[in-house]
């Protein structure tokens, strides 16, 4: 799922190129409200979801790890990255947006070191917070989800610890038994802190269209999922109520948006912002009420291996471990490529319709290559784009396992190379 959405975010950023209303690095001359709608729709969910993910996997990496050391690796799996994408990936996409403003002729060396300017960036990282000087601002772009993720891993570090343990297991379970219950209810509840904090805070655009605070709601919820099944279960049998809420409010959104104009979102009031609160935390329930109800089926439906043949992995699956491997990287550096592409596409004077699977494609294409042939084959590039070394063979998770068997003294069955 965190594969899908980040892949998906080419999608979601190229069209940002040509929807009515925004201002981005690059932008079409001739916009569609078309994009617009999709964009709106898009951001309702999208890094909702991408924090919900996020907080399963806290929950899956604190199993194997103690508290210091989860805060320790979370501050080189995404630190790093944030570093390297605001010195190398970050400048290059505000320098073409300023190449196309008229007169502008600094080298790029000189914008590059005005850029980089450390209070520039303290105060750039700070809610709401933006800076310019010399016609330089500085803005994280997307490198925002890394820093506020790793804000919010090691600010809830006592909270996890907490819940991990024994009294917060119990504590888990019965709000589990509750979920799985009344499952509607439970839906219910879980909307409310989410909107009333975009009610109070409003959005903000600089931060994929939500009030920051507001994400750590899905990302507490992902870490609770994790714990305990029964929430999966509980999400699965509310996802069509929660699709029929979530497309209602959807439509209420757009019509506001219709009426009140394509900048609703810069000076949203309070009631337009409690209604996106309320549907992307509906469509967040209902993505992953469908992913549990389709893994549950192929669960059930699934055939076991008989126990002479050797284990295959299925090839969607060593797919989906490329895929989890490729993300952090592949985010870093999708929204440069699609800049860059951007930039010579809006030139062309063909239709929309042409431009924009273009732009998908090349950036999509793009984006996966430099991942290949420039990121993953080396130790440097693969520790500066937060992604673990390559594995050895006793780090396999089958190797692991049965060394992990040797070495307690329990009896192991053969393990196939």
């Amino acid at each position: 799922m965190r594969a899908l959405v980040v892949a998906g975010l080419v999608v979601f950023h190229s069209a940002m190129v040509f929807a009515v209303g925004t201002s981005w690095f690059v932008n079409d001359p001739r916009p569609s409200i078309g994009f617009s709608a999709f964009l709106l729709w898009g951001s309702l969910w999208g890094m909702p979801l991408l924090f919900l993910v996020s907080g399963a996997g806290v929950r899956y990496a604190m199993r194997s790890r103690t508290a210091w050391a989860f805060a320790a690796e979370r501050l080189g799996r995404l630190g790093i990255p944030f570093a390297t994408g605001l010195v190398l990936l970050v400048p290059p996409m505000f320098y073409l947006e300023q190449l196309a403003q008229p007169g502008f002729q600094q080298p790029y060396g000189r914008f590059w070191l005005a850029f980089l300017n450390v209070p520039a960036i303290a105060a750039g990282l700070l809610p709401h917070g933006y800076w310019t000087s010399d016609e330089v601002g500085f803005d994280p772009a997307h490198l925002w989800f890394l820093y506020v993720l790793l804000v919010f891993s090691l600010a809830l570090l006592p909270v996890f610890r907490y819940l991990r343990g024994q009294h917060g297991m119990r504590l888990v379970g019965r709000i589990a038994e509750q979920a799985a219950r009344h499952p509607l209810a439970m839906l219910a509840v879980a909307a409310v802190p989410v909107i009333v904090t975009e009610a109070v805070f409003g959005p903000d655009e600089s931060t994929g269209g939500w009030e920051r605070l507001a994400y750590v709601f899905p990302f507490l919820y992902g870490f609770l999922i994790a714990s305990d099944a029964r929430f999966e279960s509980a999400l699965s049998r509310v996802r069509w109520p929660a699709v029929a809420v979530a497309a209602s409010a959807t439509v209420g959104l757009l019509g506001w948006t219709v009426a009140a104009g394509p900048r609703v979102v810069t000076g949203a009031e309070p009631g337009w912002s409690a209604l996106q609160g309320l549907a992307g935390w509906t469509w967040v329930a209902a993505i992953v009420g469908f992913a549990a109800a389709f893994t549950a089926r192929r669960r059930q439906t699934g055939t076991a291996t008989p126990p002479s043949a050797p284990a295959r992995e299925p090839r969607w699956q060593r797919a989906a471990g490329y895929a989890n491997q490729a993300v952090l990287p592949f985010y870093l550096l999708h929204e440069p490529v699609i800049v860059a592409f951007a930039w010579i596409v809006v030139r062309w004077h063909a239709p929309i319709l042409v431009e924009y699977p273009v732009l998908v494609t090349a950036s999509f294409t793009a984006t996966l290559v430099i991942y290949e042939l420039a990121v993953r084959r080396y130790r440097i590039t693969r520790l500066l784009f937060g992604m673990k070394p390559e594995s050895a063979p006793w780090t396999d998770d089958r190797f692991g396992q049965a060394h992990r068997k040797v070495t307690s003294g329990l009896p192991i069955k053969s393990v196939s190379p």
